[in-house]
Formats: C-alpha cells, sequence, structure tokens
C-alpha cells in the first residue's frame, strides 16, 4: 500500500507540475549544510486546516515560484506537526536566484488510497526582490479551507466532481493570514535544522494576503527587506 500511495504521489506531482522544474526544497534532513553562493534560500512558516471537511486534512505537496518566466516546484516540506482535526504545519523552503521572483502558489492534496485523489491550490502570485547569498524569512502563512459562500474563489478545481467534494475543495474557499512571528519561527526552524544555527536571517514579508481573483491591481511587490 505505502508503495501504491508513492506512485499515486509520483503520478500527481507530474500531472499538476506540468513544465515547472521539480525540485527538493533545500531545508531538509538530507544535508548538513546549505550553499547561498549561486541562490539564495526563501522560508517560511505554513499551516493548512480543513474546517469545510475537517476529517479531510490535507498535506502540503508543493510550492511554486516563477522566475524568468519558468515555473519551478519545491517539494518535501518538512512537516512540523500533525494536529488531526486541526491541521497541519510545516517549513517550507525554496532556494531561488537573486532578482525578481514570484512565489505563485502553494498546492495540497487530500488522498485516500482508491477513493479519493483531490488537489487544492492556495495562490500567491507576490513578486519578490531575492537578495544574493541570503536565507529570507518570508511569515508566518496560515490558510483555513472555510465553507463557501456566493462567488468566492474556490479552494480547488470542480473536477473531479466526487473527489473534489468530498475533499471539500471545491465547495470551499480560503481564508489566508500572514503574521510576523520570526522569533519563534526561527528558533524552531535553527531547532530543526541545527546546520543553520549559525546563519543571519533576513527578513522580507509577504503582504496581507487577499486572493489573486479579488485584487483591483497587479501582484504586490515586497518592501526591501529587514535584517533582524
Amino acid at each position: 500500500m505505502k508503495v501504491l500511495s508513492r506512485v499515486v504521489l509520483m503520478l500527481t506531482v507530474v500531472a499538476f507540475a506540468g513544465c515547472a522544474s521539480v525540485s527538493k526544497m533545500p531545508l531538509n534532513d538530507k544535508v548538513a549544510a546549505i550553499d547561498t553562493s549561486e541562490k539564495s534560500i526563501l522560508v517560511a512558516k505554513l499551516s493548512i486546516r480543513n474546517d469545510n471537511k475537517p476529517s479531510h486534512q490535507p498535506n502540503l505537496l508543493a510550492v511554486f515560484v516563477n522566475q524568468d518566466e519558468k515555473d519551478y516546484s519545491f517539494t518535501k516540506p518538512t512537516l512540523i506537526a500533525d494536529l488531526d482535526k486541526g491541521g497541519k504545519e510545516y517549513f517550507i523552503s525554496m532556494d531561488v536566484a537573486p532578482g525578481k521572483a514570484t512565489i505563485k502558489l502553494a498546492r495540497f492534496m487530500r488522498q485516500v488510497p482508491l477513493l479519493i485523489n483531490a488537489i487544492a491550490d492556495l495562490p500567491f502570485e507576490y513578486e519578490i526582490d531575492v537578495p544574493a547569498n541570503e536565507v529570507v524569512y518570508v511569515g508566518n502563512i496560515t490558510a483555513t479551507i472555510k465553507p463557501r459562500e456566493g462567488d468566492a474563489p474556490r479552494a480547488g478545481a470542480v473536477i473531479p466532481l466526487i473527489d473534489q467534494a468530498v475533499a471539500g475543495f471545491s465547495n470551499g474557499t480560503f481564508e489566508v493570514s500572514i503574521t510576523d512571528n520570526y522569533d519563534a519561527d526561527m528558533e524552531a526552524l535553527k531547532a530543526k535544522y541545527p546546520y543553520i544555527a549559525s546563519q543571519a536571517i533576513a527578513k522580507n514579508l509577504l503582504p496581507a494576503w487577499t486572493h489573486p481573483e479579488q485584487r483591483g491591481e497587479a501582484p504586490t511587490i515586497l518592501a526591501e527587506k529587514t535584517e533582524e
């Protein structure tokens, strides 16, 4: 069953990633050091909870970044806590070349082998100026899937009908907050990955979240980074 789940997961990544370049998030248990000589590393804490269908809490599958008209998909996020119906918490990290880049979306999956395979996309579409040779904290992101009302943007596509509805994605909508929890998040991150304990970590917070469909202007450009 584990093998089947892994196969389905890989097929899901391939099917939904399209032409994106796929790589593991740079902060993980398989490495003993980081290298920012060519690419900087963006980090954040991301929490997801499904209040629309509490029995179907999704997993974070990948985060997508666009730079120079090319999409990059970062997989294998670090699971911090599985809170059952209270959702899940992750550290995410993305190695990105210096210059302008757009954090596009976070992709979630709810999978029950042989029964449900549903996808929800949390869109950001926020542009950021990535500095050279740095690790940059972009915020504490809390996403909750709520029951959808009126013409609120859906958390997931309508198709496949049963999977998306049962998981609460097509009939749900995202409620998102992005806050500055730098001290606590970075303390926890350094405890998890001691090899970055001596690394100075800059801060460049994502703006308050509004669904891209409900914005009256182009994606927001972030403020200049601030040092901690």
